[in-house]
């Protein structure tokens, strides 16, 4: 059953970033402000509905996995990294916060760099 929860919440989440998305286009276009609006509402999403949820338990914990998991997760998984940042900022562990956080954007920017080299290269 859980496993539909976040299969529901994930396809709602990834039309809503398709519209969200569509929708910044027609207003922004110097810079791909969709992905990046996107992304900022995830993460205050995130941590709205984690804290709604599992600090101060106030919707059963099925609601993490269609809300946060589910929806969220089809909308960005950016929510996932920001509150996990966040967290490990809040618990005090600030070296590893901002190891992860620098590691991640450096990595992922380098990891698409080398995936788009690769098929130029094979291709």
């Amino acid at each position: 059953m859980n496993l539909l929860y976040i299969a529901v919440g994930g396809a709602i989440g990834a039309v809503l970033r398709y519209l969200a998305g569509n929708a910044a286009v027609r207003y922004f276009t110097q810079l791909p402000y969709g992905t990046f609006i996107i992304n900022i509402a995830g993460c205050f999403l995130m941590g709205l509905l984690m804290t709604l949820i599992v600090d101060k338990v106030l919707l059963p914990p099925v609601w993490r996995l269609f809300l946060c998991v589910g929806v969220l997760g089809g909308f960005t998984t950016f929510s996932s990294f920001g509150y996990e940042v966040y967290t490990l900022l809040a618990e005090g562990n600030l070296a590893y916060g901002f190891l992860y956080a620098a590691l991640s954007c450096l990595l992922g920017v380098l990891a698409a760099a080398l995936g788009a080299l690769l098929v130029k290269i094979l291709f």
